[in-house]
Parts: C-alpha cells; sequence; structure tokens
C-alpha cells in the first residue's frame, strides 16, 4: 500500500530521454539526492519495460527497413501486424510522384514474421537512417551517374552499415519472394525477419549503438495544443500524385488511415518540411535508353506540425551532430527551467510525504532544454539566452511525412 501511494505522489510529467545538455536545477542542500537517470526504454516509443520493451535492446542496434509504396505493393507484410507494427515510420517522395517507407525497429528481435515488399535505398532514407544509428535493410540501390549522387556513393563515403539483397550471400535465408498476389516481380521482395541477428552476426557488423537520436516523451499523454486537428491531410510535392490522410479516432487516441489498403494507426503524426530538388539521371536502363528524375531532400532542417490527440501544434526541426532535434518554439529556455525547477520541489516534497527511507525519485524534468556549445564563458543568463527547448511527444508510434517546402508540398488539418 505504501508503495502504491508512493508511485502517485511521485507521478510528474517528464521528458523520458534527455538529449543534448540539459540544463538542471541544482540545490545547496546537503545530502541532495541525485538526479535520477530514466528507466530504460524504448528510445523510438518511450515504452518502459512493463509495456513489453527488453532491456537488453538497449545493447542491439536500430534497425531500418525500405518498404516500397506503390499501389501494387499495398497491403504491405508486417505494417500493421497486431504485435510488432513499426515503431516510427517514415514516408517520403523518391521518384515519379510516388512515396516510399523506411521502417524502424528499435528492436529487431520483436518484428513480424515477414516485412515488405522491400525495395531500393535512395540517399534521403540512408541519411535519416544515420540519425538513429541503424543498420539499413533494403533490395538493390541508386547508383552515381552525371550529376546524380546514388545510394551506393552514400553507403561507401558515410560508411554505413547495410544489408543489400543484391550483393548478399544469403546463407541464412534472409530474403524471398511471395508470389501470391498476382504482380510483376519487383513487388514481390519479402525479408524473413528471423533470419537478420544471423545475417548481422555473419556481417560482423558492429553490434553497440553509437550515440543517436533519442526522442523525448511525456510521461502523461496529453493534448500538444487547444487547436483541433481530427482530419490530416499530406501532400508530399506539386509531383507526388497521392497524399496521405489521417482521421483521429477518439476511443483509441490514435490516427487512423486506410491509404495503405490496411488500418494503420499512429499515436503521433509528425511532418517535417524540407527544401527538395529533382535531379534527372539519363540512360537509366543503359544501353543508351530511358531517363528516371528522383526527388532529393537537402536535409536543412525548417518548420513542421505535431499531431497528437486530436490536436495540432508548429514545431521546428533541425539537425545537429548527425541527430534529429524536434523543437518547440512556443517556450522559451527560461520558462522552461523555472518549470523544471518547481517539478523538482514538488518531487521532494512528494518524497518527504512518502516517508520511505529509500524512495525511487522520479524523472522530474518536463522540459528537455538544450545549450549550443560555446568556445566563451557564459553565465546561466546568457546560456538561457542561447538555449531552446526540445518538443515532447506523446508515448507511443510514430509515423513522419517528410515534404517539400519549395516543390508544393503540403499539410491540411481541421
Amino acid at each position: 500500500m505504501k508503495k502504491e501511494k508512493r508511485k502517485l505522489l511521485l507521478v510528474m510529467l517528464l521528458c523520458i530521454t534527455m538529449v543534448g545538455t540539459a540544463l538542471l536545477s541544482a540545490c545547496s542542500e546537503p545530502n541532495e539526492p541525485e538526479e535520477p537517470e530514466a528507466p530504460p526504454h524504448n528510445a523510438l516509443t518511450g515504452a518502459t519495460a512493463e509495456e513489453g520493451y527488453d532491456e537488453a535492446a538497449g545493447e542491439r542496434r536500430i534497425a531500418a527497413f525500405v518498404v516500397e509504396n506503390s499501389p501494387d505493393a499495398r497491403p504491405q507484410w508486417g505494417m500493421d501486424d497486431e504485435n510488432y507494427s513499426p515503431d516510427l515510420v517514415l514516408q517520403a517522395e523518391v521518384e515519379g510522384g510516388i512515396t516510399r517507407m523506411l521502417w524502424f525497429y528499435a528492436d529487431y528481435e520483436k518484428t513480424p514474421e515477414i516485412i515488405g515488399p522491400t525495395r531500393s535505398a535512395r540517399p534521403p532514407f540512408i541519411k535519416f537512417s544515420e540519425l538513429f544509428d541503424s543498420i539499413f535493410v533494403h533490395w538493390g540501390q541508386s547508383h552515381t551517374k552525371g550529376s546524380y549522387v546514388g545510394a551506393s556513393s552514400v553507403f561507401k563515403h558515410d560508411k554505413v552499415d547495410h544489408i543489400n539483397q543484391m550483393t548478399l550471400d544469403d546463407t541464412e535465408g534472409l530474403y524471398g519472394r511471395d508470389n501470391t498476389r498476382n504482380v510483376n516481380v519487383e513487388h514481390t521482395g519479402i525479408i524473413y525477419t528471423e533470419k537478420l541477428p544471423a545475417t548481422i552476426k555473419n556481417l560482423g557488423f558492429r553490434s553497440a549503438p553509437k550515440d543517436y537520436t533519442k526522442l523525448c516523451f511525456n510521461n502523461v499523454t496529453e493534448p500538444v495544443s487547444e487547436t483541433a486537428a481530427t482530419q490530416v491531410g499530406v501532400t508530399y510535392s506539386s509531383r507526388a500524385f497521392e497524399g496521405t490522410y489521417w482521421t483521429y479516432n477518439e476511443e483509441d487516441g490514435m490516427y487512423h488511415t486506410s491509404d495503405f489498403q490496411n488500418d494503420f494507426a499512429r499515436e503521433n503524426l509528425l511532418v517535417l518540411f524540407d527544401d527538395t530538388e529533382y535531379i534527372t539521371k539519363e540512360n537509366y536502363q543503359g544501353g543508351g535508353g530511358g531517363s528516371v528524375t528522383y526527388c532529393n531532400y537537402k536535409f536543412r532542417g525548417h518548420t513542421g506540425k505535431l499531431f497528437s490527440k486530436g490536436t495540432v501544434k508548429d514545431i521546428e526541426w533541425q539537425r545537429v551532430d548527425n541527430k534529429l532535434e524536434i523543437i518547440d518554439p512556443s517556450i522559451d529556455a527560461a520558462t522552461a527551467k523555472a518549470s523544471n525547477d518547481e517539478a523538482f520541489e514538488a518531487a521532494k516534497e512528494a518524497v518527504k510525504a512518502s516517508e520511505e527511507e529509500n524512495p525511487e525519485w522520479p524523472v522530474y524534468n518536463k522540459y528537455t532544454i538544450v545549450t549550443p556549445e560555446s568556445d566563451e564563458e557564459q553565465t546561466e543568463e546568457e546560456a538561457l539566452a542561447n538555449s531552446y527547448v526540445l518538443q515532447n511527444l506523446n508515448r507511443g508510434k510514430t509515423w513522419v511525412g517528410w515534404i517539400s517546402q519549395n516543390n508544393g508540398g503540403s499539410v491540411s488539418s481541421n
């Protein structure tokens, strides 16, 4: 009973993960308990061990799978799996006005039995996967020619650990084909995920993850603003021939779409605007024939929108030290620090009231404040003036729509 009482007393809004350098409150009282570490959790969803996260997965790298999204590829194998739907899904334009997806799993030992149809790699998808230090799994790749820098060059230049069906001596049987749908062969490639751990081991990839993007989450699910957004539509560019459309369901608190010919649901929708350019590669088919025009993302950072709990909020995003930062522009660092200080004091009072000899301290930070490095000494006030606040997501799975701000991409909601 005492334990339950203490848990109730210590429940507070938190940012589960700490990204960058946080400005935290300090206390001069002797024997002050040290700041607690965040509990082990899924860096992409915020799920803890009590919610099914295997803590051993923290010692393994994230896996990212390229998945096709042309009409003949739908419904994708494993996308709406009851137990192991992707933790995070990136959807972005590739060429010919179509989009492709990248599915991320924080634990590649907990995936659907089959993932697919899997397709070839493109540079923006590789760059995005590097934000999470992912092992990149694909079937084929674009090649450099003329002014176009293909996936083949990016893999080599960035030294990305990747698994390509086209070059793999697949002794484990990682790749296969499902020919039951009466579609062209390019829409039939699948991955037998139970073979992935052995394949990774055989290839000798680094097993332990390096520092990578860890999203920030609320401990308590809440609307992100007072602006309602129950219908959401995303257009990737003026060249894209279709968009992605979502409807919020109050009963389960999730956004749903049937655009993939299944009932696909997410707790969070994250839309990232970026600059894009179109690059045409001639003689695409070899022998002097054909051409293809690729959509390339600049990765410069820009504005965006976060949808959750039927509400919407403007955000900003940037890439810093090869990590993705989602920024809350509505809260300044000084205000956030004051809120953290208040939460810290409340946590101390709650611990005293609990009358526990060795209480487990809650993670008391509601906001993560990032302070850019400086070559000059700064006072706390000066540091705060240059700091910014990271945006928390509600715990759960996220869809990311990467769209063009300079070539006709748009998002609408009501």
